[in-house]
């Protein structure tokens, strides 16, 4: 009978600790964001104002944001690019499934990672101080460097154009 008490108390209590243990879901969040920490990237909880297709009304969204923050800002720099992956009334095609605000000269490299991982993506920001892009974390590790890289390249295509 004690063994039988024993045994139930330490199930009890691995029930309780196994409980208090984040599901594998949010384990692999947590893992895609200490890799974007080591990429040099911020991440932060957000919600976004996205233009609907005739750019009459806004539409608020909750997401995550990745961002690369500029170590001085752009002074020369006053607008906001949006890049989305969907049509907005007056904007220009970027690449296959994909819009923006302002006319962009993207490489062959960053098209085709919008191309390939672009269904993860809710938008893509670039400001004075940073680039940021918006997604849902339904990505992998490999989808979240080639992430980096197309912030990376957007950084300097902005820099490059002023």
């Amino acid at each position: 009978m004690t063994t039988l008490i024993v045994i139930f108390i330490s199930l009890s209590l691995m029930g309780s600790a196994l409980w208090i243990l984040p599901p594998k879901k949010e384990r692999e969040r947590m893992s895609l964001r200490m890799q974007a920490r080591k990429l040099g990237l911020n991440v932060q909880l957000t919600s976004i104002d996205l233009p609907d297709k005739w750019d009459k009304s806004k539409n608020r969204q909750k997401t995550v944001a990745y961002a690369l923050y500029r170590l001085k800002p752009l002074k020369t720099f006053t607008d906001v690019v949006w890049l989305l992956p969907y049509e907005v009334w007056k904007y220009h095609l970027v690449t296959t499934g994909w819009w923006s605000n302002e006319t962009l000269n993207l490489s062959a490299e960053d098209q085709q990672i919008l191309e390939e991982y672009g269904d993860c993506l809710t938008a893509i920001q670039i400001t004075s101080d940073s680039v940021t892009f918006y997604w849902s974390e339904r990505g992998n590790e490999e989808g979240l460097a080639a992430f980096s890289r197309l912030v990376l390249s957007l950084a300097e295509v902005r820099l490059s154009r002023l």
